[in-house]
């Protein structure tokens, strides 16, 4: 015979049944996120890949394709995150190290005299870049972020990290498709200090809304 728990069941009254999430949920709802942020920043600043590469080189690339991968590495960490039996160290711990190579790079050129002066010159376009970079993290990072509250993520800090992460590497990197300075310190310091902003506000500010 069945004893119903009245503790048990003053606890379950209150709850309704949910759609598990889908991983490819997620990732579909970074690819819609990515793709609008790329239409707002065409409409406003207008995306240039090939002018940019002709100018920039493979400087241009390299930066790109860190900044996606950084980014990419980072989302499939926050959308694992949703789930709590997914809370130890991610892969995109590895990635996060490698990344953080150029900018250290970039700073060391500078501390040589003569490498490069015009990256450490106050140039227009130094301080857009880092600012439009971060302010174009603004839709992935509510993507990232509504998917972490509609899960339960058992680590809310260090899931408020790699969202962060996430968020600055795609913004950076779309915005990059319109920035016309192409040099090697530039991309290695003001594209990544959206990254860097924006793990910074993921950290300390993202966890108190990812409780549960």
């Amino acid at each position: 015979m069945d004893h119903e728990n009245p503790l048990i069941a003053r606890l379950a009254a209150g709850l309704q049944p949910v759609r598990p999430q889908q991983s490819r949920t997620g990732w579909m709802s970074v690819a819609l996120a990515v793709l609008a942020t790329g239409v707002l920043v065409h409409l406003l600043f207008g995306l240039q890949p090939v002018t940019i590469l002709r100018s920039a080189g493979r400087w241009f690339v390299l930066g790109e394709l860190l900044l996606a991968g950084l980014g990419l590495a980072a989302a499939f960490a926050t959308i694992r995150m949703a789930w709590p039996e997914r809370a130890g160290r991610p892969g995109a711990f590895w990635v996060v190290c490698l990344a953080s190579l150029a900018p250290l790079s970039a700073l060391a050129l500078l501390a040589i005299p003569g490498a490069h002066p015009s990256a450490a010159a106050g140039v227009d376009g130094h301080w857009q870049c880092a600012a439009m970079g971060t302010a174009s993290a603004a839709l992935v990072a509510g993507v990232l972020v509504r998917w972490l509250r509609h899960g339960a993520p058992a680590c809310p800090k260090r899931a408020g990290l790699y969202a962060g992460i996430a968020s600055g590497a795609l913004g950076s990197a779309v915005y990059g498709l319109s920035c016309p300075l192409g040099d090697f310190q530039h991309w290695a310091l003001w594209h990544f200090v959206p990254v860097l902003a924006c793990a910074l506000l993921g950290r300390w500010l993202l966890p108190r809304w990812l409780r549960w």
